[in-house]
């Protein structure tokens, strides 16, 4: 692609993010004008998305652009309500066109149609927003129901509706549920104290699918507000009351013309609703290249190198009046590392971001697959570098879709094995230290390891007879062209798209791990190395070298009036904790007089949750620093060193407290073999 582009390549990604952004506030209750605000920002992103497609010569793109921009349109002239089936199709939309891009940016050709999967949900919501010229106005999409019972709906009923609505008369719904025996004598009672305190517009049955006895029954009221007690309705009849349509969001247009459905001309309060001033919160956006931003940093960290040398140059001057010149080096040194912490966000986007583009597809392939599933994510607020974001699009909706269609067993299976019909997927994020974890684990069928063993001797890349652990299995699964599926999956393919997310994972210098237990469901791990990160560390001695400790990780500060040695246990608050020194970790001499601070690690995650908490002795705990730290490849290998970051008083360390944490182990277990 023409490099000359980049900047709108650019632009187009953050007008996705806004989409998502926008289309998740209209997932929960706002306010009015916030949903209208939204609806007017999802229509400016796909007007503006349709001139982009067509600057960079892409005109089916630039249709399909055009044609989510007239739903947004039908939604913010009051024509389509807001609904969950209505979002579920716009997000399709919206990820559609975004997948789309990537493939434009690949160098593939055009698709014939972009928004092919959800064609017929567009046409629905087209012919309802549209009725042919000459209809008489219908307000009933305005009421709060499902489908069904709007069709079940007569046209005197319908008529009665529009009027009220058109009158600004609210519209309430009562619920009840009646015993069989006797249902004739209450609907009728209960109807005629409706009757009295407003319109009594229609009575419609309802299918309840709960283990409740009795019929149901939904009445239209058209009141103001419903006063409950005048109902006469018995507490063992659940009455439930519920706003079904508020007159406020018929369109000001119909008001005031209530006669056959067209196309209202815009007006002026609508072109005052397409100015960007309607948003809240907007702000400029200027655009660097990534170049300028890399020599921005580069030079601040040669200028940081210079307040370094002038501080070790200034302490190694015995002058009591060079005192204020130390402090303002200190002040040098934290205006440095925020304008290196804020320089760093500029490239950072949310985790978040990446979840929205997953919520979408699980739901629909979860329809699709009739596999009910319950997702949850964690760790959203967490960030990752902006160029990284792109890459680990196409490796999570390969993982997301292999989970659903290989773990995730059927409603039918799971409840023969015993579990709840509607399976799980949690994906959660976590930093641990430079490093930004991803943790997929659906709690499905696990991995079938004899059958892949099986496959693996088949395809010649196992030899038969020779014993296979459990991670050589696993790792298997990620070999080219390797699948147990002996047909092709419209969903997952068989099994292509594994290799690739190693592949993808591998080249951005991170690791993918799998593991699973047969009925309980799996675990794919990913973990990517970040290029640079600002963390918060608990500075520690050992000997003469200063190390920092991720505070994330750090449970707990204590010093002791007894010294302590490593291979021992020690209580704190009341639990008992293995004991082991830093040095001994390390592989360092130990101090023979003992040490008198510990350190309490726990591990995050799955081992968190076991309560796997270590007491780490050290010599002396130098209190707290927030540094950048940048990866260093010469400690790529170092046990225990996850990086360092140059300071006043030479290289701090940093610690891999997990890695640390399994060297403590490893020692305390050669102590015991040693007695």
């Amino acid at each position: 692609m023409d490099p000359s582009f980049d900047d709108v390549w650019a632009e187009c990604e953050d007008l996705f993010v806004q989409a998502r952004q926008r289309l998740a506030t209209l997932k929960s209750p706002q306010p009015p004008h916030v949903v209208q605000a939204s609806v007017n920002a999802l229509f400016r992103t796909t007007h503006t998305l349709k001139g982009m497609a067509g600057m960079l010569g892409f005109p089916r793109f630039s249709q399909a652009a055009h044609r989510m921009e007239d739903i947004f349109d039908l939604m913010r002239q009051g024509r389509l309500r807001s609904t969950d089936s209505l979002i579920e199709t716009l997000e399709a939309g919206i990820q559609a066109l975004e997948s789309g891009l990537t493939e434009l940016r690949r160098g593939r050709p055009e698709p014939e149609d972009y928004l092919h999967a959800i064609r017929r949900q567009l046409g629905e919501l087209e012919a309802l927003a549209r009725p042919s010229e000459g209809a008489v106005l219908d307000l009933t999409g305005l009421l709060d129901l499902p489908p069904d019972l709007l069709k079940a709906l007569s046209e005197y009923e319908r008529t009665r509706v529009t009027a009220v609505l058109l009158a600004g008369i609210p519209i309430q719904g009562v619920s009840v549920r009646l015993d069989l025996a006797t249902f004739d004598d209450r609907l009728r009672s209960i109807s005629e104290a409706a009757g009295a305190q407003g319109e009594l517009i229609s009575t419609l049955p309802l299918e309840m699918h709960d283990d409740r006895d009795g019929l149901f029954f939904l009445l239209l009221v058209a009141t103001p507000a419903l006063e409950t007690e005048g109902l006469g309705v018995l507490p063992e009849e659940n009455l439930e009351v519920m706003a079904l349509a508020d007159p406020d969001r018929v369109p000001a247009s119909l008001k005031a013309d209530p006669g056959p459905l067209v196309a209202p001309p815009p007006g002026p309060a609508q072109a005052a609703s397409d100015s960007p001033a309607a948003l809240p919160q907007d702000v400029e956006v200027l655009r660097l290249p990534a170049q300028r931003v890399d020599a921005l940093e580069a030079r601040l960290m040669t200028v940081a190198q210079v307040r370094d040398s002038a501080s070790l140059a200034l302490r190694g001057i015995h002058d009591p009046s060079l005192a204020r010149p130390m402090a303002m080096m200190g002040e040098i040194e934290a205006g440095l590392l925020e304008v290196q912490k804020a320089l760093l966000q500029m490239r950072m986007v949310k985790v978040e971001s990446l979840f929205q583009r997953i919520e979408p597809m699980v739901r629909a392939l979860s329809r699709d697959m009739g596999k009910p599933v319950r997702l949850s994510f964690q760790g959203g607020d967490l960030e990752l570098e902006r160029s990284l974001l792109g890459r680990l699009t196409e490796p999570f909706l390969h993982l997301v879709r292999n989970a659903l269609d290989h773990g995730l067993e059927s409603p039918e299976e799971r409840a023969a094995q015993g579990k709840a019909e509607t399976g799980s997927l949690k994906i959660s994020a976590s930093q641990r230290g430079r490093n930004l974890r991803f943790d997929l684990r659906d709690d499905g069928r696990g991995f079938d390891l004899a059958r892949i063993e099986a496959r693996g001797i088949a395809m010649g890349l196992l030899k038969e007879g020779q014993v296979h652990s459990a991670e050589d299995l696993h790792r298997l699964a990620l070999e080219p062209g390797f699948s147990t599926k002996e047909r092709a999956s419209q969903i997952s393919g068989r099994g292509v798209g594994m290799d690739v997310v190693r592949a993808e994972v591998e080249g951005m210098g991170g690791d993918i791990q799998i593991s699973s237990e047969p009925r309980r469901g799996s675990l794919v791990r990913l973990s990517l190395p970040l290029s640079r990160a600002v963390i918060a560390c608990l500075k520690v001695r050992c000997g003469q070298q200063t190390f920092g400790v991720p505070l994330n990780h750090v449970l707990r500060v204590q010093s002791s009036l007894a010294p302590l040695h490593g291979g021992g246990r020690i209580e704190v608050l009341g639990r008992d904790l293995p004991m082991e020194s830093l040095q001994a970790c390390l592989g360092l001499p130990e101090p023979a007089g003992g040490q008198q601070f510990f350190v309490v690690l726990r591990q995050q995650g799955a081992a968190a949750e076991a309560g796997l908490d270590l007491a780490l002795g050290v010599d002396e705990v130098a209190g707290r620093v927030e540094l950048l730290l940048r990866s260093l490849p010469e400690l790529a290998h170092a046990p225990g060193i996850m990086g360092g970051s140059l300071q006043e008083d030479g290289v701090l360390w940093v610690l891999d407290p997990e890695a640390v944490m399994g060297l403590a182990m490893d020692s305390l277990m050669k102590r015991v073999a040693d007695v």
